[in-house]
């Protein structure tokens, strides 16, 4: 009996061992695979530059959404802390309010490419830097950007030529292309919608919009000025934005 609890105790340590020792493999493998990803995104030119859109991009996003579709809007109306952006207003009485943004979809473009540009460009200016350090030469040409919305997506192209050499070994890049899944455009254009209806009528019949379209969850504020504030959110991904619109205020004390 004691011969068999040995035998029994040694297959039981060596199946440990064995257990043991594909756990150490595989997580080497693990650690081997994450590592050659982070080497490959630092030693690619493309892929560094194309992870610094993105992130420009959805940094523009963040900022504009809230604040009616602009980083730093001008005519607006603080709520809840928020510079939330007239985009049909009127500022005196009875009458619906005008659209102060017709193309409102061409104006983010260029806010989101206006915002991404500087921070583009000191990516650029880290990447020719960290290359001279490891002793390449490095020529950047001048860049043109364009950012594009579309339904449920956000595309960023950058034409800019970009050539690294060494030892006689050159390679070049010329463009570079962001795409970010978001839905700044479907947002914009359920605003339009808010703004040409209260435009026309000076109102919308949101609850009923909603029923239509059931992606789409609309709440609003009137506040003493007339203003009203509506937020509206995808509820497939939670993303929101804010817009105000004053028109066909009645004066105070009619």
């Amino acid at each position: 009996m004691i011969k068999i609890n040995n035998k029994k105790g040694q297959i039981a340590l060596w199946v440990i061992a064995a257990i043991a020792i594909v756990a150490i493999v595989v997580l080497i493998l693990i650690i081997s695979r994450q590592s050659l990803k982070a080497g490959e995104s630092i030693s690619d030119p493309k892929r560094l530059i194309e992870q610094c859109a993105r992130d420009a991009v959805n940094e523009a996003l963040e900022k504009m959404m809230p604040q009616g579709g602009f980083v730093e809007p001008e005519n607006y109306k603080v709520y809840r802390n928020i510079k939330t952006a007239y985009l049909c207003e009127n500022i005196g009485y009875f009458q619906t309010c005008i659209n102060q943004h017709p193309f409102l979809i061409q104006e983010m473009e260029k806010e989101i490419d206006n915002y991404a540009k500087p921070r583009l460009d000191a990516c650029f200016a880290d990447l020719e830097s960290e290359r001279e350090k490891r002793g390449e030469e490095v020529e950047i040409g001048s860049m043109e950007t364009n950012a594009t919305l579309a339904s449920n997506r956000v595309y960023y192209n950058i034409q800019r030529e970009v050539s690294i050499s060494k030892n006689g070994e050159k390679r070049s890049y010329s463009e570079f292309n962001a795409e970010i899944e978001n839905p700044a455009y479907d947002l914009a254009e359920v605003a339009r919608d808010i703004v040409n209806s209260e435009a026309q009528n000076c109102y919308i019949e949101y609850v009923g919009y909603m029923l239509l379209y059931k992606r789409w969850d609309i709440t609003k504020y009137t506040l003493s000025d007339s203003t009203k504030i509506y937020t509206i959110k995808d509820r497939e991904n939670n993303k929101e934005m804010n817009i105000a619109l004053r028109g066909c205020a009645i004066p105070p004390g009619i």
